[in-house]
């Protein structure tokens, strides 16, 4: 059975964090799970609430999401690196099903299904539809729409590409694999469901962050050149 370390970027989520690592304590996976906390320097009770769930808890100051990601890959053990965020509720069956994508050993990243939290039943239905036709067509094609709160990846192949870029502010989930995709196969795994918070999505207007977000993807994955501005 493969070692598993789940490894979640946080900065000053003392509201959030604590559901997210329950969720994953609560995982039915058989096999045993390293739980990472990268902390960006948190200025609340981020770190005290995660040093009472998480195996460690690192520390790290470029506070990117990409450098805390990196970080907590550092101090990983396991063969596998699954990634979630500190506002993200991933179901009982994720860790198992995310696992079981890697049975093929040609497999060297995957990425689960991401569905609204807190929305209305028609904000629900296009958000999880739109996401599920973009991660399906898109893999289909090998341009990858990923993203870095439901995300694993075999730890030799990160190793072998050096990580994420910690100097990207956004689009680093699909720099990375587009990066990995050199050492293997990219899968899609819709039945590894985590649970977004879409607080940004309000606060921005969907407009603004559909535009966004689009733009960015495009740009990270054919130019190499995402947003330099990103809130931390």
């Amino acid at each position: 059975m493969m070692r598993i370390s789940v490894i979640i970027p946080a900065l000053n989520e003392e509201k959030n964090i604590e559901a997210t690592l329950k969720a994953v304590r609560d995982q039915d996976y058989k096999g045993p799970i390293e739980l990472i906390v990268a902390d960006g320097h948190s200025t609340d009770k981020t770190v005290q609430i995660s040093e009472g769930y998480a195996n460690k808890v690192v520390m790290e100051t470029t506070r990117t999401i990409a450098a805390g990601r990196n970080a907590g890959a550092k101090a990983a053990s396991g063969d596998l690196l699954l990634y979630t965020d500190a506002d993200t509720l991933v179901e009982k069956t994720w860790v198992r099903r995310m696992a079981g994508a890697f049975k093929d050993p040609a497999v060297v990243a995957a990425f689960g299904m991401i569905k609204p939290l807190g929305a209305h039943p028609i904000e629900k239905f296009m958000l999880t539809s739109s996401v599920w036709f973009a991660a399906t067509f898109l893999n289909f094609l090998r341009m990858d729409y990923t993203y870095g709160n439901n995300m694993a990846l075999r730890k030799s192949a990160f190793d072998k590409i050096g990580g994420f870029d910690i100097y990207l502010v956004t689009g680093e989930d699909t720099d990375i694999i587009k990066r990995i995709r050199k050492q293997g196969k990219v899968v899609f795994v819709p039945d590894a469901v985590a649970h977004y918070s879409i607080r940004h999505i309000r606060e921005w207007g969907y407009r603004k962050y559909l535009w966004f977000h689009t733009k960015n993807f495009f740009m990270t994955l054919i130019f190499g050149k995402p947003a330099k501005k990103y809130e931390a």
